[in-house]
């Protein structure tokens, strides 16, 4: 059994440096739309992204427990990013954005298996984290968006687009991605608050009160720009601002999640 999951992490992570590769190519070589094997391409990271599930999936729960190690949550947060870069595709051709989350899916792919510390938490607890771990993800690949957006944003202005940058989609497209991600990492992040309530008592206990006050000024952030960019418009560099300082507060949360499993153990 141990074995069948290296072997699918290992494939998983070919797949996912082959599939860079291939976006390399396609920038260096300025392949035509027509010419891109696009089916092919996005079959290859479907294929990817099962066997690392696969791979880290079995590690996960066991004895009524949830298992959390370093790199099984590395793993699983690559995954999580992945998945919502697929997701994105449904309706828009954003697969360029991959040469940036592709590399790092395939290094963590293998993480799991490299000796690390694992920490069983009971099923209450232990979705509470994984809900957590999942918001925190999808918020990361929301920053790194915004970090994008407003870069290409800044050279699309001083007409200095790169070649990177010519390949990304197009400015509308890159904040509507935006905006979607934060959309879903926010309702994720609310679920996170609402299941953490229940184990306030004894984050009170373990002095974690900072984790909850972070974590509640990170939602609020992430809903006042939410709110602003439905009701008021607001986008371009102030998007782009609000989702990065909101991540930098739910950073700071996420020390103090790390502090919890430290204590329990």
């Amino acid at each position: 059994m141990y074995t069948a999951t290296i072997l699918l992490a290992t494939l998983s992570s070919l797949l996912y440096f082959y599939t860079t590769y291939m976006l390399w190519r396609r920038f260096d070589t300025d392949t035509a739309v027509a010419q891109w094997p696009r089916s092919k391409f996005l079959t290859l990271i479907v294929f990817a992204a099962v066997f690392q599930f696969l791979s880290f999936a079995g590690s996960l729960y066991s004895n009524g427990m949830i298992l959390f190690s370093f790199g099984t949550s590395l793993s699983l947060i690559s995954w999580l990013a992945v998945l919502s870069l697929l997701a994105t595709n449904l309706n828009n051709t954003t697969e360029n954005l991959g040469i940036f989350i592709f590399p790092i899916a395939g290094i963590t792919s293998l993480m799991p298996f490299m000796s690390s510390e694992v920490h069983p938490l009971p099923t209450e607890l232990g979705s509470h984290v994984l809900i957590s771990v999942s918001a925190y993800s999808i918020m990361g690949l929301a920053t790194a968006q915004a970090i994008l957006y407003s870069a290409q944003e800044k050279r699309f202005r001083k007409k200095e687009l790169s070649t990177l940058f010519r390949n990304l989609p197009p400015l509308q497209v890159m904040e509507k991605i935006l905006v979607q991600l934060v959309m879903i990492g926010f309702v994720l992040l609310s679920f996170s608050l609402l299941s953490g309530a229940f184990f306030m008592e004894d984050m009170f206990a373990q002095h974690l009160i900072h984790k909850t006050f972070f974590a509640i000024l990170a939602w609020l952030t992430y809903g006042v720009f939410l709110i602003g960019h439905f009701r008021f418009g607001w986008r371009g560099q102030k998007a782009a601002y609000y989702t990065i300082w909101a991540y930098f507060l739910l950073i700071l949360s996420y020390i103090g999640t790390e502090v919890v499993l430290l204590n329990l153990n």
